[in-house]
């Protein structure tokens, strides 16, 4: 079973909350006089599906992505992971023009009847001694952090301390049982 089945379950999914992701783009500031700023890079996972009308909507997001990074000097890239996730990575810009970016695409997904698709975004962080990541619940509207170490072994100590860092600026997920990783991030 991958990251997001356990996460989501094969369950029909919730509409995406958009609202808490521009949150973080207010925040930002915040983040970074705490010591832990958005590296410029992050991305929206979705979940795939055989249809066509999927790949057809997925394609017109990357296409919506694809012209806001142009206009604001961002790159795209769509990875398909080993899970089989798909994928829209926006890199360079600042953390405003990368969420809104990411939010378009998102949008656009969710007009064309396939919100519930949207599973995740992932922001890194620029943390101190290893690559720590800001994880967004689009079904939940929340955040938490995951700090992955080598192999499958996660740093949970500097996870509950981002956690009390961060539970004043963002809605922080309070089910630690929710907190899953992400391994197989193109981020």
């Amino acid at each position: 079973m991958s990251f997001f089945d356990a996460l989501f379950g094969r369950t029909r999914l919730k509409k995406p909350k958009f609202d808490a992701l521009f949150r973080l783009a207010a925040v930002a500031p915040d983040l970074e006089a705490k010591g832990v700023p958005l590296d410029a890079k992050a991305g929206i996972c979705c979940r795939p599906s055989e249809e066509q009308a999927f790949t057809d909507a997925f394609s017109n997001a990357q296409q919506i992505a694809q012209l806001y990074a142009q206009e604001h000097s961002l790159t795209l890239d769509a990875p398909l992971d080993s899970e089989g996730f798909r994928w829209l990575v926006l890199a360079g810009g600042g953390p405003d023009d990368i969420i809104t970016g990411l939010h378009a695409a998102g949008d656009t997904l969710e007009g064309q009847g396939y919100g519930g698709a949207l599973l995740a975004a992932l922001f890194r962080l620029q943390d101190r001694g290893g690559v720590t990541y800001l994880v967004y619940n689009y079904k939940r509207a929340t955040y938490y952090p995951f700090r992955p170490t080598t192999g499958r072994d996660r740093e949970e100590a500097r996870e509950l301390q981002l956690q009390a860092m961060l539970s004043d600026i963002l809605p922080i997920e309070p089910d630690l049982g929710r907190w899953y990783p992400i391994w197989q991030s193109p981020i």
